[in-house]
Parts: C-alpha cells; structure tokens; sequence
C-alpha cells in the first residue's frame, strides 16, 4: 500500500506542475494577443510586442504594418477603449517539445473612440468595426521563453451592427 501512495502522489504532483505550466502559458498567450490588438487600435508601447512575438512575424503581420505605417482604418480615430474576446479552441505540446499549435478565435465586439480633431469632416464618426477571425498560431520556445512564430488567419468574422444581437458572420479564407 506504501508504493501504491508514494505512486499515486508522484503522478498528482507532476499533473498539477503540469497543469500550472498549461495555466501559464494560457495566460500569457491572452496577454500577447490582446497587446497586439491595443498596439494596432492605438498605436502605442508596440515595443512590448518583442515580449511575446518573434520579430520575424512582427515585420510579416500585415495588420501591425498598417498601424505603424498609418495606413490602419483606425488611425483616424483616438480609442479610448475596446473590449477582447479570445477563444482558444484547441492548444497542443508535448512537455518536451519546444513547439506549440494552437486554434483561436479572436474578436473584438466594441470598440469606443472619438475622431482625432484634425479629421473630423474627413471620416466618419463611427469608429470601424474590428475584423476578427479564426487563427492557427504556432509558438515556439525560445530562450526559455513561449512566443508567437507564426499565425494564419482561417476564417474572418465579420461583427454584427452594435443594434443586433446576431453573432459575427465568419467567411472563410482561401
């Protein structure tokens, strides 16, 4: 009975580190993909993106290009706030392997702003709607440390008028 506990809590202890790690790299995971949308919408602290992004896909990711390069649909806009929806799917590594796949669905349902002054008979009033969509990300363990190597839009959803209640239209990417 002896070896069967010492057994029994050698597996717990190594799912619970397990699951501790797993937990961890959730949560850092959100926090990247939410710095990526508030740099895109503000165009602020982009530097924080070499925290969880490796600069190979920071100088490929067209939409943060667009905010940089001020060719975004939000550069006329001063966002003051926006709510972020991130739904992981499916997240896969082996302990061992210095890889991860990961399916999420990213969406950004509200988005509150103002014109900038220098803009307003130009633009709409109305700031943009966010486009959305399902991704494949890979991350990669570097240094000790997970990032974001590369991510593939799959579908695009399109968000409903702020009037609705209808969920977001997806349309998907050939």
């Amino acid at each position: 009975m002896l070896y069967f506990r010492r057994f029994v809590w050698f597996i717990a202890k190594y799912l619970i580190l397990i699951c501790i790690l797993l937990g961890m790299l959730v949560c850092g995971f959100y926090m990247a993909m939410q710095k990526r949308v508030d740099v895109i919408l503000t165009r602020q602290q982009a530097e924080e993106l070499n925290k969880y992004f490796h600069a190979d896909f920071l100088m490929a990711d067209p939409a943060l290009e667009g905010a940089l390069n001020g060719t975004s649909a939000y550069v006329d806009y001063n966002i003051t706030g926006f709510d972020y929806d991130l739904t992981i799917e499916k997240l896969w590594a082996w302990p061992w392997d210095n890889y991860a796949n990961c399916t999420v669905v990213e969406r950004v349902p509200s988005i509150t702003g103002n014109v900038i002054a220098s803009r307003r008979s130009q633009v709409s009033s109305r700031v943009p709607k966010w486009v959305g969509g399902r991704y494949d990300i890979t991350l990669a363990k570097m240094g000790g440390q997970w990032k974001i190597v590369g991510m593939q839009q799959v579908t695009v959803l399109m968000e409903a008028d702020d009037n609705t209640e209808e969920l977001p239209e997806e349309i998907l990417v050939p």
